[in-house]
């Protein structure tokens, strides 16, 4: 007799774990839904202003832009195109007499594309960017100027997918 009686306590104890199980199963749930996230606005780059890196124009010479850029955005930006302004809008200071814009220097500009420029997230970082041109009509008062060159810059965000 005792040999049915340890069955049966095993039987109750299989009973209590199944009915637990059963329990345990009735109170768990699955869903499906939606979640939501928000991307932000991208900051606009700024330039600042910044000493060019040396004096390099004269008739017939070219020379390359120092830009300075600043880069509010939350990730880091690669710049792959500097597009210059026009003669007329750029301004000239400190010349040896008469030469208040590019055109006085005579400046030609060559947009450049295909470049790599990274600036770290929250960063700067100078630059000096060919397509300056100064041609043979500079006027003499434009030795020992410095011109201040509109530019726009294209980029993207330059993060590791």
């Amino acid at each position: 007799m005792r040999f049915p009686k340890k069955i049966a306590v095993f039987g109750a104890g299989m009973a209590a774990f199944m009915v637990a199980g059963v329990a345990f199963a009735a109170w768990t749930s699955n869903g499906t839904g939606t979640g939501s996230a928000q991307a932000k606005t991208a900051v606009s780059l700024t330039t600042s202003a910044v000493s060019a890196s040396g004096a390099t124009l004269y008739p017939g010479a070219d020379g390359k832009a120092t830009i300075k850029v600043n880069n509010n955005n939350d990730y880091p930006i690669r710049i792959t195109d500097v597009t210059y302004g026009t003669a007329a809008a750029t301004t000239a200071s400190g010349g040896i007499g008469t030469c208040a814009t590019g055109t006085d220097g005579g400046l030609v500009f060559t947009n450049q594309s295909g470049l790599t420029l990274d600036v770290a997230a929250h960063g700067n970082a100078n630059f000096d960017v060919n397509g300056i041109h100064m041609n043979g009509t500079s006027l003499n008062g434009c030795q020992g100027a410095t011109f201040t060159i509109p530019v726009t810059l294209t980029g993207a965000s330059n993060v590791t997918p």
